[in-house]
């Protein structure tokens, strides 16, 4: 069991989940597997296991339920500019568990429901997966904890041309200080730069070096 706080996803929002995930093989060496809708919420993902967190490629199949929910919105509208994919949050675990972050910062908790296409069921908790176009939130997560870590996607395999060996860091630009606050602890590898507030830059480390998504 790994030390917490950690990070234990980045979301990516995507249009097209194939271009993405052929995108990211092409480019990264990084390959995915299908993860599955999440019901009533309009989207559907796939993953990219990283051993120790992952990568969540997000799309929407179904616009009308998505625009009902903050998190539907926020994939809906993801920013593409010249590639078939953008950084959009990212998730954190930590010691006190989403249910104490979210009384800690009064914001919305969920159980949350994904059937994998093998027929697995995984259940988990969310903290602040709302709330993304508030001012100062761009660099700041939500936060998750799994009912059975043992099934986190990140647990699962998948061919990848490369040996990834976690998430390395997230390059962020925002309010250092106050993003610190909402996630409780300064201790994740988070690295600041100048700019319009959001997440900027991931770094993956591998068995041949580091690659970075930007």
């Amino acid at each position: 069991m790994p030390s917490l706080p950690r990070i234990d996803h980045i979301i990516i929002g995507a249009k097209d989940l194939k271009a993405a995930a052929d995108y990211f093989y092409e480019t990264y060496g990084l390959a995915s597997y299908v993860g599955g809708k999440h019901q009533g919420w309009g989207t559907e993902n796939i993953i990219v296991p990283l051993g120790e967190g992952y990568l969540e490629i997000a799309a929407v199949f179904d616009d009308e339920l998505a625009e009902q929910i903050d998190w539907g919105q926020l994939v809906l509208e993801t920013p593409l500019t010249d590639k078939s994919w953008a950084l959009l949050t990212y998730c954190v675990e930590t010691e006190e568990g989403a249910l104490a972050t979210s009384h800690r910062l009064g914001a919305m908790t969920k159980p949350m429901l994904r059937v994998r296409p093998d027929g697995c069921e995984l259940t988990w908790r969310v903290a602040a997966m709302s709330r993304f176009k508030e001012e100062g939130r761009a660099s700041k997560p939500f936060f998750i904890t799994w009912d059975d870590p043992s099934v986190r996607p990140d647990k699962l395999s998948a061919p990848h041309k490369v040996q990834p060996q976690g998430i390395e860091y997230i390059e962020l630009a925002g309010d250092k200080k106050a993003t610190e606050e909402w996630i409780g602890t300064d201790k994740l590898p988070l690295r600041w730069v100048k700019g319009t507030p959001g997440i900027k830059a991931v770094g993956i480390k591998t068995a041949s070096g580091m690659v970075e998504l930007r």
